[in-house]
């Protein structure tokens, strides 16, 4: 169940560093069945890996190690530069492409996105000492460090 995979660094420096990793199986054909792509992301372990199902069409399904998204932003940035196609299709539905030179654009609709909680806490500390969310769960947890100068 091995797949030749390329790696992307998507919202990387200028320099080419940092910027987070994605998984991409460019014949996802290959692994037809959703338990088996579910257990190469697994075994993977990006944050996500995306199986190209029909490139020409910019088909594909994306998923992270434990379970299967409809439609995630940074996935669709590495797939849409990858493809070099006009739209990606995703399971949530159509996802508008475009490149600018150094730059790959998508445009998607806002509820697709997973809910997010903005919570504001008194210090810098409290945000550092709080335990990791269970999966599924987006909080952005934050704190002035100077709100005067506006740094959090």
């Amino acid at each position: 169940m091995t797949e030749p995979l390329d790696v992307l660094r998507v919202f990387c420096g200028p320099d080419g560093r940092h910027g987070n990793e994605l998984g991409v199986v460019r014949d996802g054909a290959r692994t037809p069945v959703r338990e088996d792509r579910q257990a190469l992301a697994g075994k993977f372990g990006f944050s996500e890996t995306v199986f190209v199902d029909d490139p020409e069409r910019g088909v594909i399904d994306i998923y992270t190690p434990t379970l299967r998204l409809p439609f995630a932003g940074h996935p669709c940035v590495g797939a849409a530069w990858l493809l070099d196609v006009p739209e990606l299709v995703t399971s949530a539905g159509v996802v508008t492409a475009r490149q600018d030179g150094e730059f790959t654009w998508i445009t998607a609709r806002a509820e697709w996105a997973p809910p997010r909680t903005l919570r504001q806490y008194g210090t810098a500390a409290e945000v550092d000492a709080l335990d990791v969310p269970p999966p599924g769960e987006w909080v952005y947890a934050w704190a002035w460090q100077d709100e005067a100068a506006g740094r959090v």
